[in-house]
């Protein structure tokens, strides 16, 4: 397996375009993330971290352990037999850039929002399978996801081909299998822990088996634009996330609209994206959903569904069990917009285990917003329980 481990002291520093907070193409020009870091205040920042906006881009080693929080449920063995499936189609210098040993954590949290141009990814890109191989692949997601997962993999991955259509500043350079990459971490197999890792522009699916446990995050969507035609088709990538969370939000009182709004600071991104990986959340800010009627409490469940319902049913089923049990300690929180289409939305679910974050960000490419989200299980990002 390669160990693929780069730099000293367990550091990546991506390139000085790569700044957190950007998109499409998700760049931004120097002066634009002065401006963005100098009127923020996040509460990123008061927990230590780098300020919003203008900071590098830093993926840095967490010991990660395998004995997370799950409650089971996972279609274990189908997704080893896949990945063992899908590795039996790779030559040996194909399956060391694809296979890691699963200790090998830096590789396994290198994840980003950002293309791959700007952010290698481990593994090897879509492009550069053969049909058999990339079918393989394929077939091993397939196993993974469900069929919701799976058509939202392929619809962000169809916005890529939609931006490298436009063309010109912000848009050139993507594409559904160039910016795509799949890497397998461990021996697959129905006992011992592994991971499925995929991802690119837009997309981080972190799939970790532990016997019957399973992790899916850290894992992140979005979509540049929202909303695009394919063939006369209309093509919403992160739809149900969206309405999800702006339907939750919704659902308030103006009076409990206000007692949700989160009053740390100002958010141009995601405070838990890539890189934030050291256990390390802000404090809980916003509305409980102790104080909420039935039907608030509802369409919070429903926005949490969007994400958890990417993985296998059954597994799903089992984590929303588990995160309605603490319904009562989570709460929804909302800073600067909340309008669905306005410029900088952000909503935030945040329970015991259970973390979510949305945004509308600016596009460069397309005149309107384009989406960000992030969710993470406190108690089993990784399929890790304690990050040290």
């Amino acid at each position: 397996m390669h160990p693929k481990i780069r730099l000293s002291a367990g550091l990546v520093i991506v390139t000085a375009a790569s700044l957190v907070g950007c998109s499409s193409s998700d760049t931004t020009t120097e002066a634009e993330s002065t401006s963005t870091a100098a009127e923020s205040t996040t509460a990123e920042e008061a927990a230590g971290g780098p300020p919003s906006g203008g900071a590098m881009q830093e993926i840095t080693e967490v010991d990660l352990n395998t004995d997370g929080s799950s409650p089971g449920g996972a279609n274990t063995a189908e997704v080893a037999d896949a990945a063992n499936a899908f590795l039996a189609t790779l030559d040996d210098s194909v399956r060391s850039e694809v296979q890691y040993e699963f200790s090998n954590n830096l590789a396994r949290q290198t994840w980003s929002n950002y293309p791959a141009t700007q952010v290698p990814r481990e593994g090897v890109s879509m492009d550069s399978l053969t049909d058999e191989q990339r079918d393989a692949a394929q077939t091993m997601l397939q196993a993974a996801l469900s069929d919701a997962g799976q058509e939202q993999d392929e619809n962000i991955r169809a916005a890529d081909d939609y931006l490298n259509s436009l063309g010109g500043d912000g848009a050139d350079g993507f594409g559904s299998m160039i910016d795509y990459f799949v890497a397998v971490y461990g021996e697959p197999s129905e006992n011992e822990p592994f991971m499925v890792q995929f991802g690119g522009h837009h997309l981080a699916r972190n799939l970790t088996y532990n016997g019957d446990n399973v992790s899916q995050t850290p894992q992140f969507v979005g979509s540049e634009p929202p909303s695009f035609e394919v063939d006369g088709t209309t093509v919403e990538p992160v739809k149900a996330e969206s309405d999800g969370m702006f339907g939750a939000l919704a659902s308030l009182t103006d009076e409990q609209r206000t007692s949700a709004e989160i009053t740390s600071g100002t958010f141009d991104d995601l405070l838990m994206g890539p890189g934030k990986d050291t256990g390390n959340f802000p404090d809980a800010e916003g509305l409980e959903s102790s104080t909420l009627d039935e039907t608030q409490r509802a369409a919070i469940m429903t926005a949490i569904e969007a994400y958890v319902g990417d993985i296998d049913d059954e597994a799903a089923a089992a984590l929303m069990a588990k995160y309605e049990a603490e319904l009562d300690d989570t709460r929804i929180g909302w800073a600067n917009a909340t309008g669905p289409t306005d410029e900088s939305s952000y909503i935030r679910i945040d329970g015991p285990s259970v973390w979510i974050e949305f945004i509308n960000t600016r596009s460069r490419s397309t005149p309107d917003i384009h989406y960000h989200s992030v969710y993470r299980d406190k108690t089993n990002d990784y399929g890790s329980s304690t990050p040290s």
